[in-house]
């Protein structure tokens, strides 16, 4: 009978793919909390990959 467990190859992916999108998401100014739950991870992963973003200055902090 056939295991219907996916390949190693396929978590790795998927895994690239979840930090690829934190990674997109943190460049865009997104809070951490909403990228746990777009991605659907652990909030320890989240702030891992997106503490080495600056926050980008909004348009009322540059006129101030």
């Amino acid at each position: 009978m056939a295991s219907n467990k996916p390949p190693k190859q396929k978590d790795a992916i998927v895994e690239i793919l979840e930090t690829y999108l934190i990674v997109e998401l943190a460049r865009c100014g997104v809070p951490q909390p909403g990228i746990r739950k777009i991605v659907g991870c652990d909030m320890w992963r989240v702030s891992e990959i997106a503490r080495f973003f600056k926050k980008k200055k909004t348009r009322d902090a540059e006129k101030s």
